[in-house]
C-alpha cells in the first residue's frame, strides 16, 4: 500500500469519482472488476477517487486488519480510496438488513463528501444496490455532473430470485425505485443483453446503453500443466476425478444441491471427490449439510486461493461446477463462469436453461447444462463426463477461446474507458442536470 498523497490533475482527463460498496481486497463478485477498472482509469491519467467500504465480502463480516475505524484514505495505483464504515447484515436474507446496510453507506458517503470534498467531473457508480446508485445520481445532480452506470446485478430481480423479496407490493416499489434511480444516468455498461432490454423496457435510451463484459485477467488466470502440487496438499489422488467449485458460496448458488449429488455417488464412485473453494455466508451450512451425511471424504472445503494460485487450482481439477438456484435467470452473470473458461477447463452448468450463464456456455460450447436443483441429473452428467476425458478437453480449449475473444481485462478496460470518455464529452461545455 502506497502512503495518501495528492492526485495531480490532467486537463485531458475528467475527474471521476467511482461509488461502489465493493473493492478491493475483497476477492468475489464485482469488486476485483471495479478496482481494476479504477487502475485502468488512473493509468490513462485520470483522477479518480473511490467512495467504498471496509472489505467485509465474502463473509458478511469486516475483515479483522479493518476493524475499529469510522474512516481510513489510501492510495493504491493512483487510486485515491476512501473507506467508510456501514451497517452489515448479519442475515443478509432478511431485506431490511440489505436496506440498512446501503442506507447506512449512503449517509456515510455524504458525510465524507463534506469531509474530503474529491474533484468530481463524473460520477460513476458500479454494483448491484438501487440506494447507492440514487445516491450517486444526487450526488452528480449536486456537482452540477453527469453520472454513469455500471450495474452488475438487476437488483429487484435477484432479490426475488433468492427469497429476500416475497410481497408483490414490496417488489413493486423495489422495482420502481431501482429503474428511477438508473434513468437520468448520461450512459449505463451493463453486462448482458437481458440487462439491456430490462432497461429499455423501463424507458432507458438504447443508445446510452453499452453491452461490455465483465474482465479476466487472462494472462494471469490461463491453461497451466498441472504439477499434481495441488493435489498433494489436499489430499487428492492422483486417480481422483475431482470436481471443484470456487467463488462465493451464497444464497443464489444453492449449495445443497452439490452435497446432495455427492451423496447419490458416494457408494458407486468413491474416487468422484467434490472440492469447494471460497467462503460465503451459506458455508456453514453446506458443511454441517455435509457432516450430518458423512461425505468428509467426499466433500471437501478449502479456503480463497491467492491469485496467483488458482490457475494451478483450475488445472488440478478434471472438471469445474457452476451450480445457480432455477429462479436465477437474467438478472445475474456469474464472473466464477468467467474465470473457469480463461482457465482453459471443461464446466459443467446446473443452471436455469435460460440464464445468461447458460447463454454463455451454450456459444463457447466449452461444457454441459443440466437442470438446476437436480441431484440426480447434476450426479449423472458428472459421470457422464468423467467418462469422455477427449470431450473434456475439447470444451476446456473452446472454453479458453471463447475467453480470450470475449473476456481480455485489457480489451475490455479499454472499452469502458471509452465509455467514460464518450459521456464526459457529450455533457462537457453544457449544463448538466441528472434530475
Amino acid at each position: 500500500m502506497e502512503a495518501d498523497a495528492p492526485l495531480q490533475r490532467n486537463a485531458a482527463r475528467p475527474d471521476i469519482l467511482v461509488v461502489s460498496i465493493n473493492y478491493a481486497p475483497e476477492p468475489t463478485g464485482f469488486a476485483p472488476h471495479v478496482t481494476a477498472f479504477c487502475d485502468h482509469l488512473s493509468g490513462e491519467g485520470h483522477r479518480v477517487t473511490v467512495l467504498t467500504g471496509f472489505p467485509f465480502a465474502p463473509n458478511w463480516a469486516r475483515w479483522p486488519n479493518y476493524a475499529g475505524r469510522f474512516w481510513a484514505t489510501e492510495t493504491q495505483s493512483g487510486v485515491r480510496i476512501i473507506r467508510q464504515t456501514h451497517f452489515i447484515p448479519r442475515r443478509p436474507r432478511r431485506m431490511i438488513e440489505r436496506l440498512l446496510m446501503e442506507g447506512s453507506f449512503c449517509l456515510v458517503s455524504a458525510l465524507s463528501l463534506l469531509w474530503f470534498n474529491p474533484p468530481v467531473d463524473l460520477v460513476i457508480y458500479v454494483g448491484a444496490q438501487p440506494s447507492i446508485a440514487m445516491f450517486a445520481r444526487l450526488t452528480a445532480w449536486l456537482k452540477r455532473v453527469p453520472y454513469g452506470l455500471m450495474i452488475n446485478d438487476l437488483a429487484s430481480g435477484a432479490a426475488v430470485n433468492v427469497g429476500i423479496v416475497k410481497s408483490p407490493w414490496l417488489l413493486r416499489g423495489l422495482h420502481a425505485f431501482e429503474y428511477f434511480s438508473y434513468r437520468a444516468a448520461a450512459g449505463a455498461v451493463v453486462l448482458c443483453q437481458g440487462f439491456k432490454d430490462a432497461l429499455m423496457a423501463e424507458g432507458f435510451p438504447a443508445h446510452r446503453i453499452f453491452i461490455v463484459r465483465s474482465p479476466v485477467d487472462v494472462e494471469r488466470v490461463r491453461p497451466v500443466d498441472s504439477d499434481r502440487g495441488f493435489r498433494t496438499r489436499h489430499r487428492l489422488l492422483d486417480t481422483d476425478f475431482v470436481v471443484l467449485f470456487a467463488g462465493s458460496m451464497g444464497l443464489k448458488q444453492g449449495m445443497e444441491n452439490m452435497v446432495a449429488a455427492a451423496l447419490r455417488l458416494r457408494a458407486d464412485f468413491p474416487e468422484i471427490k467434490w472440492l469447494l473453494v471460497g467462503d460465503g455466508e451459506t458455508r456453514s451450512a453446506t458443511e454441517r449439510l455435509v457432516r450430518t451425511h458423512l461425505l468428509e471424504h467426499h466433500v471437501r472445503f478449502i479456503p480463497f486461493q491467492p491469485f496467483e494460485e488458482m490457475s494451478a487450482m483450475f488445472a488440478a481439477a478434471d472438471l469445474l461446477l457452476l451450480n445457480q438456484l432455477a429462479a436465477v435467470k437474467d438478472t445475474v452473470v456469474p464472473s466464477k463462469l468467467l474465470t473457469y473458461m480463461s482457465a482453459g477447463r471443461p464446466v459443467l452448468a446446473a443452471v436455469n436453461e435460460a440464464s445468461q450463464g447458460a447463454e454463455i456456455l451454450r456459444e463457447s460450447r466449452g461444457g454441459r447444462i443440466v437442470a438446476p436443483e437436480d441431484p440426480q441429473a447434476l450426479a449423472s452428467a458428472v459421470c457422464g463426463m468423467k467418462a469422455a476425458p477427449e470431450e473434456l478437453a475439447k470444451m476446456g480449449r473452446a472454453n479458453r477461446a471463447y475467453a480470450l475473444e470475449n473476456f481480455d481485462q485489457q480489451k475490455i478496460m479499454r472499452a469502458l474507458e471509452n465509455f467514460v470518455q464518450k459521456i464526459a464529452t457529450e455533457c462537457r461545455n453544457r449544463e448538466w442536470r441528472a434530475l
